[in-house]
């Protein structure tokens, strides 16, 4: 309605890899007065540039892909001169608090020297894992846009360079068979972070949002089976064998339909 200020949202989202369409939502927006804030952090610079599809406001957690060791916190809003100034005169003030330290700041500026390196090896990885997860008898969906079989890949092909580091599949068996495969890991780090050098996963229902009730959860599509997986830079070979060994293994006892 003409009463919105602002339409915020991120894609792809966390944590169930849905994509919004940005230019689309854009052109809505503006109809009615509204900016819009896109949350880029997973896609970075290198595969998705909302502002030249329509939005007003960028959002980074730099503390992922943007810095890239998993060594410090950081943040980046990224917009005109005008919007950028009420960031700092109300924002900074009210909302967000210190600027970044000079250390943090050194250290986001190393991870940019070398993120088009990166991105392409998280991209490369992240495309062989879900071929190799939407091929496994125990995993029940496999949600990465890389994959023809996904219902958004063909406006990530529009909006996206890459298909991204990030995905989430749901496994056969729920929360208790999700809460197995965590520790059925040995190299994989179990985390609720992304965008590291090393590969991390989570179980959402029994981590980041195990206080949601079930039905909670389902509002808004995180099933007790689902698992995020960020891409790290490590061997394939390394990520599918340790994958493998946790689904395939002992731990996993799923349950007979």
């Amino acid at each position: 309605s003409d009463k919105t200020k602002i339409v915020y949202f991120e894609t792809p989202a966390n944590p169930n890899m849905r994509l919004v369409d940005i230019e689309a939502v854009s052109d809505i927006a503006h109809k009615h007065g509204a900016k819009v804030v896109v949350d880029n952090t997973y896609c970075t610079p290198y595969l998705q540039r909302p502002i030249e599809l329509g939005a007003d406001i960028v959002v980074h957690s730099a503390t992922k892909y943007l810095g890239g060791h998993g060594d410090l916190m950081a943040g980046a809003v990224i917009g005109t001169l005008e919007d950028m100034t009420q960031v700092r005169l109300v924002g900074l003030k009210d909302m967000t608090g210190a600027v970044l330290s000079a250390q943090d700041a050194n250290l986001v500026m190393r991870g940019l020297k070398t993120l088009e390196l990166r991105m392409e090896r998280h991209c490369d990885n992240a495309e062989k894992i879900a071929d190799f997860l939407a091929k496994h008898p125990k995993v029940e969906k496999v949600f990465y846009p890389g994959l023809e079989s996904d219902p958004h890949h063909k406006l990530a092909k529009k909006q996206m360079d890459r298909f991204g580091g990030m995905i989430a599949f749901e496994l056969k068996g729920g929360i208790e068979e999700g809460r197995k495969l965590m520790n059925g890991l040995n190299m994989i780090t179990r985390a609720v972070s992304l965008g590291d050098a090393e590969t991390l996963i989570q179980h959402p229902a029994s981590m980041t949002h195990s206080t949601y009730t079930a039905e909670e959860r389902a509002e808004y599509q995180i099933t007790d089976g689902l698992i995020r997986l960020s891409a790290g830079l490590e061997s394939i070979d390394d990520i599918l064998a340790d994958l493998s060994n946790a689904l395939d293994g002992d731990q996993m006892a799923i349950a007979a339909e």
